[in-house]
């Protein structure tokens, strides 16, 4: 070991090889700081590994760096306390300047992370202006030296052969032990891209039938079963929503002003009002959706598209990272945001799902509203235990997740992919807690004790229509899952928004703590959904019940009777 270290420090660095470079790194970080395990997961469902990657393939990563446990306890009570209608600091967001000074890594433990990277041969390093997030590359070779891991190529079903991507072989990573207290986690080397499983449940047409059922005017029913028709925005407020655009995923300006000529004639014109991140005219099915309802919804509100679109087309960053930590390096942002992407919580680490529910609370401390669709897996179905999986993000405690019913009409019940259930890794918050507690005392048909965490945080917590007709490619055609739902009810969000403001009120921000209080008040807030049920593990399964319940949460929004609670907070 000794000669060989000595025969790599002789070496000039041109003379080389990726293999001998990883050595060198390697036998360097042995010197200074053993390397111990980080994260360890499983690849979802429908990745396959392929190859090993080529040594002198470049790579992408970001570290997120740990926050003090004064800083987290700042968060927690701040996003608390805005968030809370019973509180006197209701409603008094803080600055982006002030959460940086909360928020900020440590300068030594920057210091150290970045001297470490240096020393193993990473290049490109940079600082986010959030002071805890660094990017930094390196070839494949220098990367696996310094995780003590390998990297394969891995590509998902359904996607070209030609486009894999790189992760860890094993799907697992060390840090040298001086550096592993500092970072919750790296992406890009064991987490895999959210996904969407929106599904086309009938073939597209070129002309719109209204008179066919599976046609049907999608905006114009949820508009009169939400108490939406000739609402429109105030005119008096500068509140604006947005959609998520995630890998490979763009929407058709084309599309859309078909979707507005038909379906909402007096948009007729509107166009998105902004668009951050790359972006391009696309045919993206998902991307169609999103655009379409929550412009169709928000009756004129501004609407931005958030572009997350991977900077590194080999171990494509994952987009729910990216757009975390662009939004929290930006000092413009939405007031609604909807994200209709997400996975199980089983494929994912406890410190990434907890960092991304900081994430999320840094997000609500400035009065922004996340919404995520709830899944299109029901109850979600661990096929080795037969316990159910909760979906991630929709289950982290400061998002507002989004169920669906069967359709748009009035009287539609919970439909049959809506997924629900309860964390088993986060605590049900106090905000919910008489809801779900008043479900569980008055359940006849609970699954079994053991296959769920009855103590988790329940999700979804509202909803909204689960199929819709959408227009892609010029063609009309209906959609199925929570990916309808979420853009929908952020629609109705940006437009309760909007009155607030007008009336000289705070923006909403974390929004689920006022919509339970609301509720608690006057449970017809919400229309209550109380029929139909949801897939789940063999016989185990949500079936839908008076109040809250894991199929639809709270129910649908009553816009009338619901703006007036929120007015009143």
């Amino acid at each position: 070991l000794k000669l060989q270290f000595l025969y790599l420090i002789g070496c000039k660095e041109r003379d080389r090889s990726p293999t001998m470079r990883s050595a060198l790194h390697l036998l360097l970080l042995a010197g200074s700081a053993a390397a111990v395990p980080h994260e360890a997961v499983h690849a979802p469902q429908g990745y396959t590994k392929g190859p090993a990657a080529s040594a002198d393939v470049p790579l992408e990563f970001t570290f997120a760096l740990k926050h003090s446990e004064e800083s987290l306890a700042w968060l927690r009570e701040t996003v608390a306390t805005v968030s809370d209608p019973d509180s006197a600091e209701y409603g008094r967001h803080v600055t982006l300047a002030q959460l940086r000074e909360k928020m900020a890594a440590p300068k030594a433990h920057v210091a150290r992370v970045t001297a470490s990277l240096q020393a193993a041969g990473f290049h490109s390093m940079s600082v986010h202006d959030s002071g805890d997030f660094i990017a930094a590359r390196a070839d494949a070779a220098a990367a696996g030296a310094y995780f003590n891991a390998t990297f394969c190529s891995w590509t998902q079903d359904g996607t070209p052969a030609a486009q894999p991507i790189v992760r860890a072989c094993e799907q697992m990573y060390h840090l040298p032990s001086d550096v592993a207290p500092l970072v919750d986690f790296v992406s890009g080397l064991v987490h895999f891209p959210a996904t969407s499983t929106l599904k086309v449940t009938a073939p597209m047409s070129e002309v719109h039938r209204e008179s066919d059922s599976l046609r049907s005017n999608s905006l114009k029913d949820l508009r009169a079963t939400y108490g939406l028709d000739g609402v429109a925005p105030t005119g008096k407020s500068n509140v604006s929503v947005a959609f998520t655009q995630f890998i490979g995923q763009f929407y058709s300006p084309k599309d859309l002003q078909t979707f507005e000529k038909v379906f909402a004639p007096a948009q007729a014109g509107q166009v998105l009002a902004k668009k951050v991140g790359p972006t391009q005219p696309g045919e993206g099915v998902e991307a169609n959706l999103d655009a379409q309802f929550l412009l169709g919804t928000s009756a004129g509100l501004d609407v931005w598209v958030w572009s997350n679109q991977h900077k590194n087309p080999v171990n494509n960053q994952e987009a729910w990272v990216e757009f975390l930590t662009n939004v929290a390096n930006n000092a413009t942002v939405p007031d609604v945001v909807s994200m209709s992407y997400g996975e199980g919580w089983d494929t994912l680490t406890g410190a990434y799902m907890n960092r991304s529910d900081v994430e999320l609370q840094k997000l609500a401390a400035r009065g922004v509203t996340v919404a995520a669709s709830s899944g299109d897996n029901g109850a979600g179905c661990n096929a080795k235990t037969e316990e159910f999986v909760a979906n991630f993000p929709a289950s982290l405690p400061h998002i507002l997740a989004v169920g669906g019913t069967a359709n748009c009409k009035a009287g539609s019940g919970a439909a049959f992919f809506s997924s629900g259930g309860f964390s088993s890794t986060h605590a049900r918050p106090a905000w919910q807690d008489a809801a779900v507690k008043a479900f569980l005392g008055a359940a006849k048909d609970l699954p079994p004790a053991n296959v769920f965490n009855s103590a988790g945080r329940a999700y979804p917590d509202v909803a909204a229509c689960g199929t819709v007709i959408i227009v892609s490619r010029g063609h009309f055609g209906p959609v199925s899952g929570t990916s309808c739902s979420c853009p929908i009810f952020s629609g109705v969000l940006g437009l309760l928004n909007d009155r607030r403001v007008a009336a000289g009120k705070s923006k909403l921000g974390f929004v689920a703590p006022a919509l339970y209080k609301a509720y608690a008040q006057d449970s017809s807030v919400f229309s209550d959904i109380t029929s139909g049920s949801t897939i789940g593990c063999g016989s185990a399964h949500w079936t839908a019940a008076p109040g809250w319940d894991p199929t639809t949460g709270l129910g649908t929004p009553n816009f009338a009777k619901l703006s007036e609670a929120l007015l009143a907070f």
